[in-house]
């Protein structure tokens, strides 16, 4: 698999997500297409050893994003817990990581992706 080019100016959108309490804004960027293939992370205070966790996730992220992983796949494949929303049991993320991979799909609609 090669890992496919970003452009220099690309799309992005920001999201402001939360898991066990902490916020979090997460920045994805997008091809031309609407694929996400790059996300940055930040909420965590500058220097923390949690901090350095987030970044190095993000970074490990955005290189499997642009090796063609698709999202869904990644979150797959890790940790969930058990969580209750409007009565209904269902899964959540176990981590930050997966909250920030949650952050991802379902894809916004793209309003510059090809048709």
């Amino acid at each position: 698999m090669t890992r496919t080019r970003l452009p220099d100016r690309r799309r992005n959108l920001i999201r402001d997500i939360a898991f066990a309490g902490q916020a979090f804004t997460v920045c994805v960027g997008y091809d031309d297409a609407g694929r996400p293939l790059e996300v940055f992370a930040d909420g965590q205070k500058t220097g923390s050893a949690m901090a350095a966790f987030i970044d190095d996730a993000c970074i490990v992220i955005s290189i499997a994003l642009q090796h063609g992983i698709a999202p869904a796949a990644l979150a797959r494949s890790l940790s969930t817990v058990p969580v209750w929303e409007n009565g209904v049991k269902g899964e959540g993320p176990a981590s930050p990581v997966g909250a920030i991979l949650a952050a991802l799909e379902p894809a916004p609609a793209m309003p510059w992706a090809a048709a």
